[in-house]
Protein backbone atom coordinates (compact mmCIF):
# COMPACT_ATOMS: atom_id res chain seq x y z
CA UNK A 1 0.00 0.00 0.00
CA UNK A 2 1.69 3.30 -0.86
CA UNK A 3 1.90 6.26 1.57
CA UNK A 4 -0.70 7.84 0.17
CA UNK A 5 -2.83 5.36 0.29
CA UNK A 6 -2.33 4.63 3.68
CA UNK A 7 -2.76 8.13 4.91
CA UNK A 8 -6.38 7.67 3.41
CA UNK A 9 -7.05 4.74 5.42
CA UNK A 10 -5.75 6.78 8.30
CA UNK A 11 -8.07 9.56 8.03
CA UNK A 12 -11.09 7.44 7.33
CA UNK A 13 -10.66 4.35 10.31
CA UNK A 14 -9.64 7.76 12.75
CA UNK A 15 -12.89 9.71 11.37
CA UNK A 16 -15.31 6.21 11.64
CA UNK A 17 -14.55 6.63 15.33
CA UNK A 18 -15.20 9.99 16.09
CA UNK A 19 -18.00 10.21 14.18
CA UNK A 20 -19.32 7.20 15.82
CA UNK A 21 -18.55 8.48 19.63
CA UNK A 22 -19.22 12.28 18.76
CA UNK A 23 -21.77 12.78 16.05
CA UNK A 24 -21.45 14.91 12.52
CA UNK A 25 -21.91 17.73 14.27
CA UNK A 26 -19.70 17.08 17.26
CA UNK A 27 -17.10 16.27 14.66
CA UNK A 28 -14.63 19.08 13.49
CA UNK A 29 -11.88 18.85 11.00
CA UNK A 30 -9.62 20.51 13.82
CA UNK A 31 -10.47 16.87 15.80
CA UNK A 32 -10.01 15.06 13.20
CA UNK A 33 -6.63 16.71 12.72
CA UNK A 34 -5.77 16.45 15.67
CA UNK A 35 -6.63 12.45 15.68
CA UNK A 36 -4.86 11.78 12.67
CA UNK A 37 -1.69 14.03 13.41
CA UNK A 38 -2.08 15.20 10.13
CA UNK A 39 -2.62 19.28 9.07
CA UNK A 40 -5.28 20.91 7.05
CA UNK A 41 -3.58 20.42 3.56
CA UNK A 42 -2.79 16.33 4.48
CA UNK A 43 -6.43 15.67 5.15
CA UNK A 44 -7.70 17.70 1.85
CA UNK A 45 -5.28 16.25 -0.12
CA UNK A 46 -7.55 12.95 0.09
CA UNK A 47 -11.04 14.42 0.94
CA UNK A 48 -12.48 17.84 -0.43
CA UNK A 49 -14.25 19.12 3.16
CA UNK A 50 -16.34 17.10 5.91
CA UNK A 51 -18.93 15.71 4.04
CA UNK A 52 -16.63 14.23 2.20
CA UNK A 53 -15.09 12.46 5.29
CA UNK A 54 -18.02 11.27 6.88
CA UNK A 55 -19.45 9.68 3.94
CA UNK A 56 -16.27 7.37 3.86
CA UNK A 57 -15.97 6.83 7.42
CA UNK A 58 -19.70 5.63 7.16
CA UNK A 59 -19.29 3.14 4.17
CA UNK A 60 -16.11 1.91 5.81
CA UNK A 61 -18.06 1.09 9.20
CA UNK A 62 -21.23 -0.24 7.38
CA UNK A 63 -18.92 -2.68 5.38
CA UNK A 64 -17.47 -3.60 8.86
CA UNK A 65 -20.82 -4.56 9.95
CA UNK A 66 -22.40 -6.15 6.87
CA UNK A 67 -18.52 -8.21 7.06
CA UNK A 68 -19.54 -9.57 10.61
CA UNK A 69 -23.03 -10.58 9.56
CA UNK A 70 -21.91 -12.65 6.75
CA UNK A 71 -19.21 -14.41 8.78
CA UNK A 72 -21.84 -15.00 10.82
CA UNK A 73 -24.48 -16.23 9.08
CA UNK A 74 -22.34 -18.16 6.89
CA UNK A 75 -22.26 -21.06 8.84
CA UNK A 76 -25.87 -21.19 9.42
CA UNK A 77 -27.84 -24.12 8.43
CA UNK A 78 -31.50 -22.95 8.08
CA UNK A 79 -33.11 -19.65 8.67
CA UNK A 80 -33.66 -20.39 12.71
CA UNK A 81 -30.17 -20.47 12.67
CA UNK A 82 -29.83 -17.15 10.44
CA UNK A 83 -32.28 -15.15 12.62
CA UNK A 84 -30.62 -16.31 16.15
CA UNK A 85 -27.26 -15.30 14.58
CA UNK A 86 -28.41 -11.71 13.83
CA UNK A 87 -29.37 -10.95 17.25
CA UNK A 88 -26.13 -12.33 18.33
CA UNK A 89 -24.08 -9.77 15.69
CA UNK A 90 -26.33 -6.86 17.27
CA UNK A 91 -25.08 -8.25 20.52
CA UNK A 92 -21.63 -8.50 19.62
CA UNK A 93 -21.83 -4.63 18.15
CA UNK A 94 -22.35 -3.50 21.50
CA UNK A 95 -19.96 -6.11 23.58
CA UNK A 96 -17.16 -6.09 21.13
CA UNK A 97 -17.89 -3.29 18.65
CA UNK A 98 -16.52 -3.05 15.09
CA UNK A 99 -16.27 0.81 15.69
CA UNK A 100 -15.68 2.50 19.25
CA UNK A 101 -18.98 4.06 20.05
CA UNK A 102 -21.72 0.53 19.31
CA UNK A 103 -23.65 0.30 16.37
CA UNK A 104 -22.48 2.59 13.24
CA UNK A 105 -25.72 2.72 11.34
CA UNK A 106 -27.90 3.56 14.36
CA UNK A 107 -25.62 6.18 15.40
CA UNK A 108 -25.51 7.53 12.06
CA UNK A 109 -29.10 7.34 11.70
CA UNK A 110 -30.26 8.97 14.79
CA UNK A 111 -26.96 11.99 14.62
CA UNK A 112 -28.13 12.90 10.99
CA UNK A 113 -31.77 13.36 11.39
CA UNK A 114 -32.96 16.96 10.51
CA UNK A 115 -28.79 17.79 10.25
CA UNK A 116 -27.63 16.27 7.57
CA UNK A 117 -30.20 15.11 4.77
CA UNK A 118 -27.90 12.70 2.74
CA UNK A 119 -25.66 10.77 5.77
CA UNK A 120 -29.30 10.29 6.56
CA UNK A 121 -30.13 8.63 3.94
CA UNK A 122 -27.60 6.33 3.47
CA UNK A 123 -28.06 5.03 7.02
CA UNK A 124 -31.66 5.17 6.09
CA UNK A 125 -30.88 2.89 2.96
CA UNK A 126 -28.60 0.50 5.29
CA UNK A 127 -31.00 -0.02 8.44
CA UNK A 128 -33.64 -0.88 5.77
CA UNK A 129 -31.17 -3.43 4.38
CA UNK A 130 -31.41 -4.93 7.71
CA UNK A 131 -34.79 -4.93 8.13
CA UNK A 132 -35.15 -6.58 4.74
CA UNK A 133 -32.97 -9.15 5.37
CA UNK A 134 -34.79 -10.33 8.60
CA UNK A 135 -38.14 -10.14 6.36
CA UNK A 136 -36.34 -12.36 3.69
CA UNK A 137 -35.27 -15.07 6.30
CA UNK A 138 -38.90 -15.49 8.07
CA UNK A 139 -40.29 -15.84 4.78
CA UNK A 140 -37.78 -18.34 3.49
CA UNK A 141 -38.34 -19.95 7.23
CA UNK A 142 -42.18 -20.28 6.57
CA UNK A 143 -41.43 -22.19 2.83
CA UNK A 144 -39.09 -24.64 4.34
CA UNK A 145 -41.45 -25.13 6.76
CA UNK A 146 -40.02 -24.10 10.02
CA UNK A 147 -42.15 -20.81 10.96
CA UNK A 148 -45.63 -20.48 11.68
CA UNK A 149 -47.45 -19.71 8.26
CA UNK A 150 -49.36 -16.83 10.37
CA UNK A 151 -46.30 -14.92 11.31
CA UNK A 152 -45.86 -11.71 9.57
CA UNK A 153 -42.50 -11.38 8.32
CA UNK A 154 -42.01 -7.75 8.32
CA UNK A 155 -43.40 -7.17 11.28
CA UNK A 156 -41.15 -9.42 12.99
CA UNK A 157 -38.43 -7.90 11.50
CA UNK A 158 -39.18 -4.27 12.39
CA UNK A 159 -39.71 -5.90 16.37
CA UNK A 160 -36.24 -7.43 16.19
CA UNK A 161 -34.39 -4.88 14.41
CA UNK A 162 -35.92 -1.93 16.44
CA UNK A 163 -35.63 -3.74 19.96
CA UNK A 164 -31.94 -4.95 19.41
CA UNK A 165 -30.83 -1.60 18.32
CA UNK A 166 -32.89 0.33 21.21
CA UNK A 167 -31.39 -2.48 23.71
CA UNK A 168 -27.90 -1.24 22.60
CA UNK A 169 -29.22 2.61 23.15
CA UNK A 170 -30.33 1.97 26.46
CA UNK A 171 -27.18 -0.51 27.51
CA UNK A 172 -24.52 2.43 26.51
CA UNK A 173 -27.29 5.25 28.56
CA UNK A 174 -26.18 2.79 31.15
CA UNK A 175 -23.00 2.24 30.60
CA UNK A 176 -23.90 -1.71 30.94
CA UNK A 177 -24.40 -4.39 28.66
CA UNK A 178 -27.50 -5.92 30.41
CA UNK A 179 -30.22 -4.37 28.13
CA UNK A 180 -28.91 -5.60 24.91
CA UNK A 181 -28.17 -9.19 26.46
CA UNK A 182 -32.10 -9.29 27.88
CA UNK A 183 -33.58 -8.12 24.81
CA UNK A 184 -31.11 -10.98 23.22
CA UNK A 185 -32.48 -14.02 25.40
CA UNK A 186 -35.89 -12.14 24.94
CA UNK A 187 -36.30 -12.48 20.93
CA UNK A 188 -34.50 -16.00 21.13
CA UNK A 189 -37.25 -16.81 23.50
CA UNK A 190 -39.64 -15.06 20.88
CA UNK A 191 -38.69 -17.09 17.96
CA UNK A 192 -38.78 -20.55 19.98
CA UNK A 193 -42.32 -19.91 21.07
CA UNK A 194 -43.90 -17.36 18.41
CA UNK A 195 -42.18 -18.33 14.93
CA UNK A 196 -41.13 -22.12 15.06
CA UNK A 197 -43.72 -24.96 14.13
Amino acid sequence: MQKGENTKELIVKTSATLFNTRGYIGTSMSDIMDATNLKKGGIYNHFKNKDEIAFAAFEYSYGLVLHRFKTELASCANSEEKLRAVIEVFTSLLINPIVEGGCPIFNTAVDSVDVHESLHKKAKNAVNTLLKYVEIKVEEGKIENEFKEEINASDFALLLVSSMEGAMMVSRVNGNHAAVKNTAELMNTYITTQLLK
